[in-house]
């Protein structure tokens, strides 16, 4: 589809761009912002879910080709001239990937960082003209393992914490303009970003860690398949998306309030509460 020749002037909310649309927290939120009154410009990497829907223009893209990513803006921007005004940029495309530090590939942090990281900064770099003119909000899905990272996760976590940070910087660049910052902190939410996780290839790994991982994926996996119903997720981040005065951060989780009382927990406390959940018995400890 070309979204360019698609145009109309008919959706009364305006344009929301999402990217990472295949499955998930982003493909179940496209539905919801239709019903909404929004037109949506969604990207896509394997196979669009809404091929040929009225108010939902699609692109494929990877995110971390720079010529993909900037042809995508391109056609947003190009929506944005024509009268399209950009309500919001939610910037939604992930990857979980992980194994011991010791062993992990450096190309597994290389594109860890390019989707979760570099990806993000270089859609909202191009993107603030459009965001600036609109006043419009702008969307960080970051996550709790940004705040608590397991072990087994460090590429992920290092991503999340990333987010963070240029979260608080983007926020307070961008209010002066009165475009509102908000990052997503999810928690357990049940969709396939566990699962894909589980197919990762871990020959790499040595075997004196491979009993502690295997537990860590079984259990953080099932915690992530038991979590917060995707659908429910999307109707909640709808509600932060109309917030005339949204909050800085929202944790998005079955129990928001078991979640910050995680970040309460002190850190020696969670570093013995780790070796026992995921039987993190390969060395000596204290």
């Amino acid at each position: 589809m070309n979204p360019i020749k698609e145009t109309r002037n008919d959706y009364s909310k305006g344009l929301v761009v999402i990217t990472g649309c295949d499955t998930g927290i982003g493909k179940s939120l496209v539905p919801f912002l239709i019903a909404e009154g929004y037109a949506v410009f969604l990207s896509y990497l394997d196979q669009n879910p809404f091929e040929d829907q009225i108010h939902v223009f699609s692109k494929k893209m990877d995110i971390r080709k720079p010529a993909e990513l900037a042809s995508f803006c391109r056609d947003i921007k190009a929506l944005c001239s024509s009268g399209q005004k950009l309500a919001a940029v939610i910037a939604n495309a992930g990857v979980a990937l992980g194994g011991p530090i010791e062993n992990l590939p450096m190309h597994i942090y290389r594109d860890s960082f390019e989707i979760n990281y570099f990806g993000t900064v270089e859609l909202i770099q191009a993107l603030i003209p459009e965001l600036v003119q609109s006043k419009g909000k702008i969307i960080l899905n970051g996550s709790m393992a940004g705040r608590i990272a397991p072990p087994f996760m460090s590429p992920y976590a290092s991503t999340k914490f990333a987010i963070e940070g240029f979260s608080d910087s983007l926020r307070r660049e961008m209010n002066p303009f009165g475009v509102k910052t908000i990052l997503l902190e999810p928690a357990a939410v049940a969709t396939p970003i566990w699962n894909k996780a589980k197919e990762q290839d871990i020959s790499f790994v040595d075997p004196k860690y491979l009993n502690s991982l295997y537990c860590f994926r079984d259990k953080f996996i099932a915690g992530g398949n038991q979590g917060l119903n995707v659908e429910l997720a999307a109707q909640r981040i709808i509600e932060i998306l109309a917030k005339k005065k949204p909050k800085p951060r929202y944790i998005i989780a079955k129990s928001r309030l078991g979640s910050k009382l995680l970040l309460l927990i002190p850190t020696a406390m969670l570093d013995k509460i780790f070796i026992k959940l995921y039987q993190m018995y390969y060395g000596e400890s204290d």
